[in-house]
């Protein structure tokens, strides 16, 4: 079947070499390559598909025409030879080289941040060995051992060696340390299908698309990454619970915590797009937390997570409430809402006199583990319960609500800038719409912004975070609050939002990106944390969907009423 397509893959071939010419010719871009003539241009195609990681080739030399006829050769007799289907084709062009002394270049990769590698790398000024920045990182070539500074791995590199040059030879570092080496940036071009795309070559952004609609590019992210999740709620209910890409390793661990998180934003991500299939999927998920760790003490339901010491968890309450009562608000199908009374409950029975919370109780004596073990679950019961109180106006609720701010206000938590503390403030202002709340909110998410608009993590929950603080700050604007304001910068708050909006799409799994790891369809329309090796994991899917959800429902439209909402239109200075 590929040989009877060739014709058609030669004319992919021939259209991102068009772009790439246009774009040279454009003078947009500048080659600044080695003063040795032979070097002058050098050409990589990338070829690749979901089920298997992507086949490399390069050629190089001082005339363009004849560099690309002879990539382009090697790529053709690639896919004859092995029959590969290349759904994706990649086009990258050296644009800078840097020469660096070996050791010199041994000491800067111990101080990268892990995976934040970003260049590619040349053994030899005509870059006979060359790899990309994507082949380094997707086949884990830049790694540390057992607590040592980072270093090129050779034994991965032997491996990768195998599969890219078919190398008999062994790749050894010590030929390399009296020898030059070559760092080097590109540009590039990916055609998905025969549509092509021109690709970000920024500092931190390298390698990902640029987009003409920034609202039909995120529209198109929550329903891949919402079918994404769908995809993976087994059977029984069960999530397939995440991988470390690199070598298509499934991680073995569970969290029902996690797993009702994911839940809930499955929920919010079937309000917004209304597909019938995300609803199975949470029924089913829901089923299996009923069935497999929910249990009762009196009139008090609990959540149990069996994977990890049989522990009771407060948050792990909290987002099984979020996840059966957003489901019920949307559906208007309220089949859950005694259960999340019983939980509610459970909640209740974990907090102490002065308002705060019990964290962590053992199974099956419901002994107290451990008072407290980490500052999210304190934000997440209150907003459980307010999200409880919004279905079922029980006073007792918002009293215990109340009794909760009280000792959150009191102790300062604004300071800990938790995404479910912003949620938990913005969702009481509709009902106590006092300034206290307000204050609180607004203080959580003000000292962090700096932080945030800076930060070179996708950290998702920035976006949620900074999202809850903007519906609040138009809340304040609606009840004439305006003198919260000394609270907040308004202005770089909407400022850290739309470019936080943007530069999440660095960790999307695009196959211009994920093609360069092990059967890249495992991960394909999900979302990666590149300094935890690129993990892709149920919660770093759901904080990212519910951010995007937020974004396109309330920020946009301002956009859109303000300017035309392109990525050209769009001040994006890591862009």
């Amino acid at each position: 079947m590929i040989r009877n397509n060739m014709r058609e893959v030669e004319e992919r071939l021939e259209a991102l070499k068009k772009r790439m010419d246009e774009k040279l010719e454009s003078n947009d871009v500048q080659l600044n390559i080695l003063s040795n003539a032979s070097t002058k241009y050098v050409i990589f195609l990338s070829l690749g598909n979901p089920e298997v990681r992507a086949k490399v080739v390069n050629a190089s030399g001082n005339n363009c025409e004849k560099v690309w006829q002879k990539v382009k050769k090697s790529a053709i007799k690639l896919i004859q030879r092995s029959y590969f289907d290349p759904q994706w084709i990649k086009l990258d062009i050296v644009t800078n080289v840097e020469e660096w002394g070996f050791p010199d270049f041994e000491e800067y990769i111990k101080h990268v941040k892990r995976n934040y590698f970003r260049k590619g790398i040349a053994f030899d000024d005509e870059f006979r060995l060359a790899l990309l920045e994507q082949e380094i990182n997707g086949f884990s070539l830049i790694r540390s051992k057992q607590g040592h500074p980072q270093e090129l791995d050779e034994i991965n590199i032997n491996h990768y060696m195998k599969y890219r040059y078919n190398q008999k030879f062994p790749f050894y570092k010590n030929y390399y340390c009296n020898k030059k080496i070559y760092l080097f940036e590109t540009m590039a071009f990916f055609d998905e299908n025969s549509e092509i795309y021109e690709l970000y070559n920024g500092e931190l952004t390298t390698g990902i698309r640029k987009v003409h609609n920034l609202e039909c590019e995120l529209h198109n992210l929550i329903k891949k990454s919402a079918s994404f999740l769908v995809n993976e709620v087994e059977e029984n209910g069960k999530f397939e619970y995440g991988y470390f890409p690199c070598f298509a390793k499934r991680i073995p661990t569970y969290n029902i915590l996690r797993h009702s998180s994911t839940l809930y934003a499955m929920a919010e991500a079937f309000e917004y797009l209304g597909d019938e299939e995300i609803r199975e999927g949470i029924e089913r998920g829901i089923d299996y937390l009923i069935n497999n760790a929910i249990v009762y003490k009196e009139d008090c339901a609990y959540v149990v997570d069996y994977a990890n010491d049989n522990e009771i968890k407060l948050g792990a309450n909290a987002h099984a409430i979020l996840a059966l009562t957003k489901l019920m608000q949307v559906t208007n199908d309220y089949q859950y809402l005694e259960l999340a009374r019983s939980l509610g409950r459970g909640i209740i029975s974990m907090q102490k006199e002065d308002g705060g919370f019990l964290h962590v109780l053992e199974y099956p004596s419901f002994k107290i583990k451990e008072a407290f073990r980490i500052v999210y679950y304190d934000g997440e019961a209150v907003f459980a319960l307010l999200r409880l109180y919004d279905l079922d106006r029980q006073e007792n609720w918002l009293n215990k609500i109340k009794d909760a701010f009280d000792f959150l206000i009191a102790n300062d938590y604004w300071k800990y800038h938790d995404h479910w503390l912003s949620y938990a403030a913005n969702e009481i202002t509709m009902y106590i719409p006092e300034d206290q709340y307000f204050i609180f909110g607004l203080k959580n998410c003000h000292a962090r912004l700096n932080f945030i608009y800076h930060r070179n993590t996708t950290y998702p929950t920035f976006l949620e975070l900074t999202m809850a603080a903007f519906k609040m700050v138009r809340k304040i604007e609606e009840l004439g609050k305006e003198y919260l304001f000394e609270y907040i910068d308004k202005d770089f708050l909407l400022q850290t939002i739309d470019k936080r909006a943007e530069y999440q799409r660095v960790g999307f799994c695009y196959p211009e990106l994920v093609m360069y790891f092990k059967e890249p369809g495992l991960i394909l329309n999900g979302f990666f944390i590149r300094h935890q090796a690129f993990r892709v994991r149920i919660d770093d899917i759901e904080h990212n969907l519910s951010g995007y959800i937020h974004y396109l429902t309330y920020r946009l439209p301002e956009l859109k009423e303000s300017k035309d909402l392109t990525s050209s239109s769009r001040n994006h200075p890591l862009l």
